[in-house]
């Protein structure tokens, strides 16, 4: 069912509560704590770029940091650091920490843009089972990338942002899908993109092929009128290319390469883990080798279980090809069922009936699998680099809801409501486990067993 006419009046009671709730979480930085100088380091890139540079305070970045000369760079995309520049106003702000406030509003950015993509599908499909709409803004709301990352902190204030410019993304595509594919649609996508590509670039690159993916479908689709597509393509293609140059620009001034985005040869944690630069020379930061113990990780976790030998299982191969595997165990399988049901009832429904948005939406699934693939494959496996997975996965469970809306397969009401209640208590329990363990080699930790280092983290013996 179409929407009403567009009337600004409608936006602005929205506008005037995430104003609100924007500065509350300004306001945050101002109330005093203590505070690790780590969580500093995005002030100190904001200082730091104002000033036409581009390393950080090594004092504040640690080991964390990539000397280079007498300079100390940050990895992390600088738009974190960009976020900042309203607390250029207060005295004192290169001290004031935003680390919490910033999670907030990306984490309430997500979940509004979630249910937003939901509420559309819901308003143009009037025929979505009921019970699938309500499970799904329970999952939306108390499950998976809503829950999970709680554990507020720069390493996750990155990836939760980064999750935000996904779910934006995904909500333009869904909108493609059931209102065709406009300029907005396509600024919207470009606009995602391109921050994702200055906030963590693993996201950032899946984004851009997803983009690039859909502007060639169209572009084929109109060959009959290729200047009417460029009419409508140019400038959402231009902001990108703006976003992107800026990237490059960052790049450049970080590593002296426009398309290099971190080099570990000159990592500060290098030497406190001299086996990371071995491993990385013979195997390289990402190898397919490692997707089978990928998937192990993400979804059936028994690698945090011991042998009859006493060893962890897997270990060997872990010790050959991964530098890091971080706790908490946790399996999409567990923590995200709905929205892997949905995802292959949408896969199905694509395979039973050819459409323009069966080849768009595969267009944007392929492009949004890169992360998830990057990280089966990538060096280390911590617990956030789950969110990588998200936008691919809430993609496929929309498109999922839109074949159901329009009379396809569709889990029954029982089911739905059986894979909600794991979804939602396994994301607490993994979000729990997560908040109150330990960052860093998941190996290290559990040398008395798994259990009982989470029941010594719990407090419970």
């Amino acid at each position: 069912m179409p929407a009403g006419p567009f009337s600004f009046r409608h936006l602005v009671r929205p506008l005037l509560f995430v104003l609100g709730a924007v500065l509350a979480c300004y306001a945050l930085a101002l109330v005093p704590r203590e505070v690790h100088p780590l969580e500093l380091t995005f002030n100190s890139m904001l200082d730091h770029l104002l000033r036409g540079r581009f390393d950080v305070d090594p004092r504040l970045v640690g080991r964390e940091g990539f000397t280079i000369g007498d300079q100390v760079m940050a990895y992390w995309g600088i738009f974190p650091a960009l976020l900042r520049l309203p607390m250029t106003l207060f005295p004192g702000w290169r001290y004031l920490d935003f680390t919490i406030g910033s999670c907030l509003i990306a984490l309430a950015g997500m979940v509004a843009t979630k249910l937003w993509t939901l509420r559309l599908i819901r308003r143009e499909l009037p025929a979505l089972p009921a019970w699938l709409d309500r499970a799904m803004v329970v999952v939306l709301v108390l499950s998976g990338a809503q829950t999970c990352f709680l554990r507020f902190s720069l390493y996750q204030e990155v990836c939760l942002w980064a999750a935000l410019w996904g779910a934006l993304f995904v909500a333009a595509a869904i909108h493609a899908q059931l209102r065709g594919l406009g300029r907005e649609a396509l600024l919207v996508m470009a606009l995602a993109a391109g921050l994702a590509m200055l906030t963590r670039v693993s996201l950032g690159i899946g984004l851009v092929a997803a983009f690039g993916g859909v502007l060639l479908i169209e572009a084929v689709r109109s060959r009959a009128d290729l200047r009417g597509w460029l009419a409508t393509a140019v400038l959402p293609m231009l902001l990108l290319a703006l976003l992107g140059l800026m990237t490059a620009g960052v790049n450049i001034g970080r590593w002296g390469n426009p398309f290099t985005f971190a080099d570990y040869h000159h990592y500060n944690y290098n030497e406190w883990y001299p086996d990371r630069m071995v491993r990385m020379a013979e195997q390289g930061l990402f190898n397919l080798r490692r997707v089978p113990f990928g998937l192990i990780y993400y979804f059936a976790p028994v690698w945090v279980l011991r042998g009859a030998d006493g060893q962890l299982l897997l270990e060997a191969t872990r010790a050959k090809w991964i530098d890091a595997a971080e706790l908490p165990p946790s399996s999409f399988l567990l923590t995200d069922p709905l929205l892997l049901t949905l995802g292959a009832l949408a896969i199905l429904g694509w395979a039973r009936h050819a459409s323009v948005d069966r080849v768009r939406g595969i267009a944007v699934a392929l492009g949004l699998a890169i992360p998830a693939g990057l990280m089966l494959c990538a060096v280390s496996m911590n617990f956030r680099y789950r969110l990588d997975f998200y936008p691919l996965f809430e993609f496929l469970a929309f498109s999922g809801l839109i074949v159901a809306g329009h009379g396809g397969a569709a889990p029954g009401p029982r089911w739905t409501a059986v894979l909600a209640t794991i979804s939602v208590l396994a994301s607490l329990l993994v979000g729990a486990a997560y908040l109150v363990g330990r960052l860093g080699p998941g190996q290290l930790l559990i040398g008395d067993g798994v259990g009982a280092y989470y029941l010594q983290a719990f407090g419970l013996r």
